[in-house]
């Protein structure tokens, strides 16, 4: 029984998966477009988490005892990079696979944004501060 529940959700993964590079394919194909590259990601991954702090930010300013203005204004330029995204989408293909496109963007870059970019900005940041008093390899090389 339970190899048969790993393999139901193993084709339904497998299933998903070439189905949204058919879909890519295909838009690709007749359009001449491709939904997938980096500079999309960049802009889902800026709308995203502008979205998605700005709603933290907004729904705990009250405990903060801070304005809840700055929120709402990192919502709205979540909201206008994630327009910008679907209407270059729309704009580039048609109005049903511009509007499938991005949904599919949108959901399959969330989790890379959503925890991808906060953890590369860690990571910059942590090689910023603990190379910063380093000294030129010459000064560490035995003679």
């Amino acid at each position: 029984m339970e190899l048969l529940k790993l393999a139901i959700i193993l084709g339904t993964v497998i299933g998903i998966a070439k189905g949204i590079q058919l879909f890519s394919h295909h838009c690709r194909r007749r359009f001449g477009y491709r939904l997938f590259t980096k500079r999309r990601f960049w802009l889902a991954a800026i709308g995203i988490n502008f979205l998605w702090w700005g709603f933290y930010a907004w729904g705990t300013a009250y405990l903060h005892h801070t304005p809840q203005s700055g929120g709402i204004i990192l919502m709205g330029m979540g909201l206008a990079a994630v327009a910008w995204l679907i209407y270059e989408n729309v704009r580039d293909t048609d109005p049903l696979h511009g509007a499938g496109g991005s949904a599919l963007q949108l959901v399959l870059f969330f989790p890379l944004a959503i925890y991808g970019v906060p953890m590369l900005l860690i990571t910059v940041l942590f090689l910023l501060f603990a190379t910063a008093k380093a000294g030129p390899t010459a000064w560490f090389a035995e003679s």
